[in-house]
Order: structure tokens, then sequence, then C-alpha cells
């Protein structure tokens, strides 16, 4: 600076915490600071001028210039008393008010250039109506409170013609504490000033009423809980007067700070600034308060404008889905392609994918690889058993322990609001009394309305539209119709066994023999033996059941290895050398094979036919046997069959009677003799069309005494004029008639285009027959049937729209 202290202009500053001047007033303050008292010492005048600046509530002692208000008084010191310990008493009189234009920091004291400050009225009618309603406030408070002399009210009304001196004299009058006296002295417009002294003068005399009715409740007889209120205002009187914290209003601040840095939607803010002043107002011992401060605690644990950034490269994402999976060639394309269409469109609102299909075939991990591979965080929720809707939506916060919903806590958990969530099992998501979670999750999943979803906790708007879902089920016709429409669906279809070789030798074994410690000296496991696991110690579409016999296997590996090297260190035994296993050994550490190799008839048989049938976890032979004898045309059914497929075999029964001619039968003998039809594992429900060939067949063989073929295994509904419909879980039929070794597959003609979807070494070891009548099923699955080669055959009238295939793919 280049002022000089004889610059009236340029006044030294004296900072005060805890008083407030006003211009025309007087007040003592005790100054005890280091540079204040050199300041001081260096203007030793009975009349020395000085500017009176005033510092913020956050100041704690750590004076800095941009702690100090902008508005200062200047005042003049008109008595000084010196105090033992170095310190002073100083009287000052406040003269005026003035701008903080630039601070000295660089001296001893802090020194100021100021300027003058006009203080201006924008509407002199409103100020005078002030003036009067302050009077009048004033005169109630004296009324109401012997700690205000009458004497004030004349002072007062003595300065009316000057609104804003009236503004200071009447706020210096107050009993308020320094913060709000400060907030008085910075207004420089007289109109807000009196605002400011308006506001204050109804809180004061409100705080009056109240400790007088708390004062007059304590002197009575009081109930219990008009005593508890007494105490905690006089609790609170003291808290104030000894310093202590208001913890509800410094908890309220501290949710208000965190608000005001949120870019939020105005109906947000509303309601958590409504439940912010809530608390304020509340006692912290209250119960409402836990609760209120709990929903504010969840609103701000919300990820508000997080978000992580997206990278998609394709090749990224293509090699991270081939390390973690194998095959799945047509899924990770339906996927890449998804993929693509985000890169070139971010904004673009495309369909949800769901993942159906067994157990164990990858469904979980293929959206945690794709979260991985584009950058974005994972998080499963998993909706399985779910039959309250507030699980979806939340509590209404009126109940005791009212939680938020599964979709906004899964937010929570990953942190950010664009995430990859997976709803994992949604085919098992029931309804009862409480609502129907399926319905709230029709907006949760539906990108034209998630945009706007409202859990009930919170009760306010919050974006999903930036959540990518990705959803997984077992059975599709489980998933509600409406739902269902939302979503994209993607079947994964069961592995075949050299699939499921490859993804041991690449993933399980890995992975298995590391996590049991055996890395150090791995066993070796032959293909074979992995082959065999997979065939007589496991049954499903996927490869869960593959890893547990393979952990089991190294568990017991692991045994023998600890077993052997305490013997070793003993001296009991030779060192420890890693075994190998092959086929032959599985037993040992396996125990007894749990399942025999998928069979269907082991020869030439009258009576009985090879079905396909699906189940959850894939595909399976089912043998079908019929049987006749002696009685009244009766047909038996057996076998724990549902509706559908007890009508299905009554179908096939009439169609066989309307052909008794064509296969050489006698009506006559048909009525006379009863049939019984038995599907095996009758433990295990059954239902469906799809067994409506192979029940025709054994019926057939049964009537026409004509061997039904080993090597033949058949599925397709059949209709009362014998033509075959297409059925589904075409993939997991054949790959089940793969593993037990059929080499001829009669199909549905209209399933031949599933074909492509089939594993190149399945298509090499079965020949497939598609076909549109049962005529031409009986001509390829009974021996003799008419000496005719299938080609032989008159075709029924096919449909035009349907192209007619050749014989084999």
């Amino acid at each position: 600076m280049h002022q000089t202290e004889t610059d009236p202009r340029f006044l030294p500053v004296l900072p005060l915490q805890s008083t407030v001047v006003y211009p025309q007033g007087v007040a003592t303050v005790q100054v005890g600071l280091a540079q204040n008292i050199e300041l001081l010492k260096a203007h030793p005048e009975p009349d020395a001028v000085i500017a009176l600046a005033f510092c913020d509530l956050e100041t704690n002692g750590d004076i800095r210039p941009e702690s100090l208000g902008r508005i200062a008084v200047i005042g003049r010191i008109i008595d000084r008393l010196k105090l033992p310990g170095d310190s002073y008493q100083v009287t000052f009189q406040g003269l005026r008010r003035v701008e903080i234009v630039e601070i000295d920091a660089q001296a001893a004291w802090y020194r100021a250039r100021v300027a003058d400050v006009e203080e201006r009225t924008l509407d002199p009618f409103r100020v005078n109506v002030f003036v009067q309603k302050a009077i009048n406030l004033f005169e109630r408070l004296v009324g109401a409170s012997s700690a205000y002399p009458k004497e004030r009210v004349h002072i007062l009304k003595m300065n009316v013609d000057n609104p804003g001196r009236f503004a200071d004299l009447l706020c210096a009058s107050l009993n308020v504490d320094y913060a709000e006296k400060q907030r008085v002295l910075q207004a420089v417009g007289i109109d807000q000033r009196l605002q400011r002294v308006l506001d204050l003068l109804r809180v004061e005399l409100e705080r009056v009423k109240v400790a007088q009715e708390v004062e007059k409740r304590a002197k009575g007889d009081i109930e219990e809980s008009r005593r508890e209120y007494y105490l905690r205002q006089q609790l609170k009187t003291i808290q104030k007067e000894l310093g202590d914290e208001d913890l509800s209003r410094r908890d309220a601040d501290e949710y208000a700070d965190k608000l005001a840095a949120l870019d939020l939607d105005e109906e947000i803010v509303r309601e958590a600034a409504r439940e912010i002043e809530r608390l304020r107002h509340i006692q912290p011992s209250s119960s409402e308060y836990q609760v209120i401060k709990t929903w504010l605690d969840r609103f701000f644990a919300l990820p508000w404008g997080e978000f992580t950034e997206e990278h998609i490269d394709l090749r990224t994402v293509q090699s991270t889905l081939d390390a973690g999976h194998f095959g799945l060639d047509k899924v990770k394309a339906r996927i890449l392609e998804f993929l693509a269409v985000r890169k070139l469109n971010p904004k673009h609102k495309g369909p949800i994918l769901c993942f159906i299909g067994p157990p164990g075939v990858g469904k979980t991990s293929l959206g945690k690889a794709i979260a991985e591979a584009i950058g974005r965080e994972f998080f499963r929720i998993s909706v399985g058993g779910v039959r309250d809707e507030a699980e979806i939506r939340g509590h209404r916060r009126t109940y005791v322990g009212a939680l938020p919903g599964k979709i906004l806590s899964g937010l929570t958990r990953a942190g950010t609001m664009n995430p990859l969530l997976m709803l994992d099992e949604i085919d098992k998501i029931g309804s009862d009394h409480r609502g129907d979670p399926a319905a709230a999750l029709l907006e949760v999943l539906d990108p034209e309305q998630n945009d706007t979803f409202t859990d009930h906790y919170f009760n306010v708007p919050f974006d999903l539209s930036n959540v990518l879902f990705v959803v997984t089920g077992n059975y599709l016709h489980d998933i509600p119709k409406p739902l269902l429409d939302r979503l994209e669906v993607i079947s994964i279809e069961g592995y075949t066994e050299n699939e499921k070789l490859e993804i041991a030798r690449r993933h399980l074994l890995p992975k298995v023999v590391d996590d049991h410690g055996l890395g150090a000296a791995p066993p070796e496991i032959a293909d074979g033996a992995v082959r065999e696991t997979i065939r007589h110690w496991t049954r499903e579409a996927g490869v869960r059941n593959l890893q547990r016999s393979l952990e089991k296997l190294c568990r017991k590996i692991a045994r023998e290895q600890v077993e052997a090297e305490a013997a070793a260190e003993a001296g009991d035994g030779e060192p420890y050398s890693a075994p190998r296993i092959d086929r032959d050994g599985l037993d040992r550490y396996l125990g007894p094979r749990r399942f025999l190799h998928d069979e269907g008839i082991d020869r030439d048989e009258i009576g009985v036919a090879n079905g396909l049938a699906w189940t959850a976890s894939g595909g399976e032979i089912l043998v079908i046997e019929a049987l006749r004898m002696q009685g009244k045309g009766k047909l038996v059914i057996t076998g724990k069959l549902g509706e559908v497929m007890k009508e299905s075999v009554q179908a096939a029964y009439s169609f066989v009677r309307s052909r008794a001619e064509h296969l050489g039968l006698d009506l006559g003998d048909i009525d006379q003799t009863d049939l019984h039809i038995h599907f095996p594992a009758g433990a295990v429900p059954k239902d469906g069309p799809s067994a409506g060939v192979t029940v025709t067949t054994a019926l057939a063989s049964l009537l026409s005494e004509l061997p039904v073929r080993v090597d033949v295994a058949m599925t397709g509904e059949v209709t009362l004029r014998g033509k075959v419909l297409p059925v589904g879980g075409v993939k997991d039929k054949l790959l089940a008639a793969y593993r037990a070794g059929i080499k001829h597959v009669i199909l549905p003609r209209d399933n031949a285009k599933d074909l492509v979807e089939i594993p190149e070494e399945v298509r090499d070891a079965i020949e497939f027959h598609p076909v549109g009548h049962v005529d031409e099923v009986l001509a390829l699955a009974l021996r003799g049937f008419g000496e005719r080669a299938r080609d032989e055959l008159p075709d029924p009238p096919a449909d035009r729209s349907t192209p007619r295939p050749t014989s084999s793919v």
C-alpha cells in the first residue's frame, strides 16, 4: 500500500469477536489479543479513531482478513483502563458505518482503507410502517418482560425520524446473540435493516412468552410430560449459557450445506429442505429426530450426480467375454450389437437384455463381464421369492422400520447413477396381498418411464434412465407377460459335453486347484476323467455341479497331500508327488456313479419309444412304455402327468385308432384290450405336448407288433389329423440325444430352422429328420412299417408359407 497512517481514509482496525458497536452507540470491550494491545499502545491519544471490524462466528480465535465483515464502524475511544495481565478495558463510541475496501495485514496490526456507505431508503412509506410495527412489538415486549425497561420506549420514539438510527438503537436494546446483531449491522439499506430487526423482535417476543409459560407450569403441579418439557427447556437454556452447540441446529446446518452443494431439481430440493427444517426444530432425544436423521442420511447417501465414465471398446468387450466364457457365440454377438448401438448413440433407450437359461450356464457372470468391459459398476439384486411390492418401491415412512426399495438401495451400494444393475431370478417373483412386485418393475424397466421413478420411502423422483439393467431367469413362461414385453430375451441353452470339457480345462480346473492350495503341486487330471465326471457325476445343462465335483476331487487330493507330507516329515513315508487322475480312478475320489449315461432303450423293442424332454437342467431322454392286456378298451396313463400331457396322450390314442386299417389293426380287438401308457421317473412332474409323436409311435408299435428302432429318438406335438406341430427346447433336447448316442432324431418340420443353433459336433453325429405327419414318423421309427422308405410315403398337404425341407439336415 502507498497510503500512510495520516490518511483519514486509512485507519487502524480492531477486530471484535463477541461485541457489536452500533453508530451513535457506546460499548465497553475487553482487549487481550497481542496485536490489538499493540494497536492501543500505538494510539494513546484520548480521542483516537479506530475502525471496529466484526468477525464471523466461524473465526474461533483465528482472526484473518477474510473472516472480517465487509461493513465496519468507525469508533472513538472515550475511555481506557489498564487491567492486570497486560489487557485493557476500552469504551468506544460508534460514529458511522464504513465499508472496508482493502486490508493491510503486513504490519503489527491490521490497517484498512475504508469508504463511506450511503444508507438508502427504497420505500419511505414502507419504512414508516416498519417503524410503527417495531414500536408496537417492543411495547408488547416491555410489557411481557421485566428485562426491558419502559424508558427504552421513550428513547426509541425520539428517534423515529431517523429510521437507521432507530433500527440500530432497537437492535442494541434486544437480548439477542452476537450473530444476529452483526447481521443487522451489515445491513446498509434501511429497509433491510428494519426488516431484520422486526424478525428479531418477533422471535424475542415469542421466546419471552414460552419462557413465561414454562416458568408458570414449573411452579405448579404439572404432569410428567410437561415437567419433562420444562426440564428440557431449562437444559437448553443452560447449554446455551455454557456455549454448548445445539446438536439439532448443527446437524441441520450440515445437511443444508450438503443440499446446497447438489444440483437437484426444485421438487427434490423442496422435499429435502422441508425435512432439514423439521430436524432443526426437534429435540435430539426425540424418536422422530432419529427417523428424520436416518431419512436424511439415506437421502444424501444416494449417488446424486455421480457418474462413472463408460468406455465401450468392442475389442475389449469381446476379449473380456471370451476370457470368462467359452462358446455362447450368439449371446456374445447380441451383446456386442447392443453395446455398438450405445457407443454410436449413448442416449439410445434400447431394450432391457434378459438372459434366460438353465442354472449354471453363466448368466450372472455374463453381466459382470459386461460391466467390467465397459467400466461400469456392477451390482446384483436378487428378486427371486420377492412377494411384497415394497421390496421394489420401498416402504412408506409411516411404518416402523421403513426401508428404501431394492433398486435405490442397490444404487446406493453401487455409488453411481449409471451402474449395471442385474435383476437376478426374475422368473421367481411372486405376489400376494401385499402387492405385485412384477407390476412395480414395469416402471423400473420401462425406458420411457424410469427417469422419474419414485421410491415410497424417499417420495422424490429419481432418474433411472442412465442405469443399464440386465435381467436373468430360468423359465421364460413364468415371467409375467407385461414385464416380458419390456425385455429382449437372449436364450442361453446348455453346453455340449465337449464345451463342458473345454470350460473345465480353461476355467474350472485352474480356479479349483488354486482355491484348494494345490498350485505348488497341481494334480494331473486327464481329459477322460473330466469327461467321465461330466457323464456320470453330473446331469445338468450348465457346469455348476461339474465345479462341485471337481472341488470334491481336489479336497480329497488336498487331504492326501497334507497326510503324505506329515508322514514324510515323520520319516514314515515317501515325499509327496502329485497324482494323475484318469477315468478309472474317479470312483476312489468321487464315490459311486450318481447317474448312468443318458440312455434310451437298449434294443429294438415293441411298445417302447425314445422321447426327448426339456427340464430346468437341460434336455433328457424320456422313454415311454406302452402295455396291452385283456380288458374293455380302457386307457390308463401313469407317471405324474399334467393336464396338457394327458390330453396329448388321448389325442395320440384317438389318432392311432383312426389309422387302425393303415396299421393292419382290428378295431374289435382294440376295444377288447386295455392299454397302459407309463412315463418312467414317476415322482417327477411332467407336462407339455411334445411327447405326442413318441406316445403315438409307442402305441402304433404295441398294436402293430412292429419294434421301434433303438437308435431313433423323437419330439413333437400331434394333432387328431396326425400333423406334427413344432415344440420348444429343441437345442437342449438334441444335446440330450447326442449324450445318449442317438443316431437319428425325428423332429417337427417347422423346427428345422432351429438346427442352425446346434453345435457342429452334434450335427455331425446325428442325422435329423424333419417331418410334417405321423405317417413319416412311423415309417422312420418302426421296423418293417409297410416295407416302405420314407420318401415313398404320401406327404400331407403342407402349409404354403412353409417350404418343405429335405429329410435330413
